[in-house]
């Protein structure tokens, strides 16, 4: 995601952690870019998620809804661009 230079990693965690709910088993951040291509006082930021249900197998359905709901989040509470899905 591109996400403005202020915005501190920790944040963009905890908004990940809260929308992604009891079925997102871990996040972790494993790149920063800083760089002409995404823009002045901007960063990229990406993550490496983990889903998991105690109870039973998620779908690729179930998957994409966790996921959809955190980039929604992140849109909305910290103006996050998503570069792809």
């Amino acid at each position: 995601m591109i996400i403005g230079e202020q915005v501190p990693a920790g944040k963009v965690e905890e908004v990940i952690r809260a929308a992604g709910g009891t079925q997102l088993e871990s996040v972790r951040l494993f790149d920063i870019y800083r760089g002409e291509q995404i823009g002045l006082n901007r960063k990229s930021l990406a993550y490496s998620l983990t889903y998991r249900a105690a109870d039973r197998t998620l779908t690729d359905q179930d998957a994409t809804a966790i996921r959809l709901k955190i980039i929604k989040a992140l849109e909305t509470e910290l103006g996050a661009k998503i570069r792809s899905l």
